[in-house]
This record gives structure tokens, sequence and C-alpha cells, in this order.
């Protein structure tokens, strides 16, 4: 029966988190747990319980007096997110490729294969976090550098849950994965880095609004321009 319970709850969250990417679901929109449950033939149980993975995952704010209502994203959060990742994670990236083994760039392959796959089907959204996380810290984790990857996981979870707003199968993963694993491959930090730093930058952007810039002096632009600053140096080897 708790199995059965909880596959309710995983469609229902399913169900609701589709219409929040959609746009059907507007921030502000308040969702009613009974009249979700009454229009999808169900109890209220799995519906709170998908109500609460909603919540962990930043989709709807429960409000005093107000119930619970869609969540919209906070650009500026996003923004210092996408500006501490680039810092973070290109210096991962770094330290990392010339430490990979024939095993590591095989176990990025097989990852990228498996998301690449995952994005054609009809759970994408649920697949991609897991699949884009065990990409990038299998590269990552050969940094060898323990604080490093404690901040690159925390990042990459907020990262996650502003990620989970979003029709994933629209995103630029598959081919800026390409261009890092080629780098990998390659052994060539340097254009592993400027991959990741442009994949992060450019997810970061089709998440933005149309009108939305980088103002200068922004966390983010500062970050580009010590990421365009180092790439002209020539190399201490």
């Amino acid at each position: 029966m708790a199995s059965i319970q909880r596959r309710a709850a995983d469609l229902v969250f399913e169900h609701l988190q589709e219409r929040i990417v959609s746009g059907e679901l507007a921030p502000g929109d308040k969702l009613d747990p009974t009249e979700i449950a009454a229009d999808l033939g169900l109890s209220r149980t799995p519906v709170r319980e998908a109500i609460l993975r909603l919540d962990s995952e930043g989709l709807v704010n429960r409000l005093p007096y107000r119930g619970v209502v869609v969540a919209g994203i906070d650009l500026r959060v996003a923004e210092e997110i996408a500006a501490l990742r680039i810092h973070m994670e290109t210096l991962a990236a770094t330290l990392a490729v010339p430490r990979l083994s024939e095993q590591d760039i095989a176990d990025m392959r097989e990852t990228h294969t498996q998301l690449t796959e995952s994005l054609k089907g009809d759970y994408a959204q649920r697949e991609f976090n897991e699949l884009n996380r065990r990409f990038h810290m299998t590269l990552y984790r050969r940094a060898d550098n323990a604080a490093l990857l404690r901040v690159i996981e925390n990042l990459a979870s907020q990262a996650e849950r502003i990620r989970m707003h979003f029709d994933l199968r629209q995103g630029p993963a598959q081919p800026h994965h390409e261009a890092i694993l080629r780098a990998c491959e390659e052994r060539d930090a340097a254009a592993a880095a400027a991959a990741t730093r442009d994949h992060i930058l450019t997810a970061h952007q089709a998440m933005m609004p149309d009108d939305h810039r980088i103002e200068p002096g922004s966390s983010l632009a500062t970050v580009l321009a010590v990421a365009d600053h180092v790439q002209g140096l020539p190399s201490c080897t």
C-alpha cells in the first residue's frame, strides 16, 4: 500500500511540475490540494506529499494565510550562483584534467550517453539532475580538493532547484558536455575549463528573461572578465 501511495505522489509531483515548467501555472498562482486531489481522482495524502516535495525543490512556497503558491526565481541569486559555479568549477576542471584516468573518461562518456537518452524520455526532469551531477563530479573528484568539492556540491544543489523550473529537454547540456569530454580526452585542461565556463554561462542565460543583461561590475561580469584574462596568460609549463 505504501508503495502505491508513493507512486501516486510521484505522479502528482510530475503532473504539477510539468504545469509549472510549461508556464500553465505561473509564479504566484495558488495550488489548492483539495481541488488538485478532486481533479486527479486521488485522496489528499499523495497530493500533500507531492506538494512537500515541490516545496523542497523550490518550485512552490507555503505562505501563511495564502497557502501554497507557485514560486518565482530570484534572478539576482541565480546570477550569483552562476558566478560562483563558474569560478569554482573551472578551477576544479583545471586541477582535475591532468589526473584523469582512462576509466574516468569512459565513465563520463557512459553518463553522457545515458543523459542524452534520458532527455528523449518522459522522465527527463527527474533523471537529468542525477546524471548531470554524476558527469561533472566524475571530473571534479580528480581535483583532489575536498574543500573545493564541498563548495561545488552545495552550489550544485542550489542550481538544481533553479533548474527544476525549466524544461531541460530544451537546454544546451548535450553539446557542452561533448566539448568538455573532448577536452578531457585530449588532456587539455584550459579547454576543459573554458568549455565548463561556457556550459554554465549558456545554461544560466537560457533560464533568464529575454531582456536580462549582465551588469558591469556584477559578480558574474567580474568572474567572466577574470576567466578571460586567465585564458590569455601563457602556460606555466
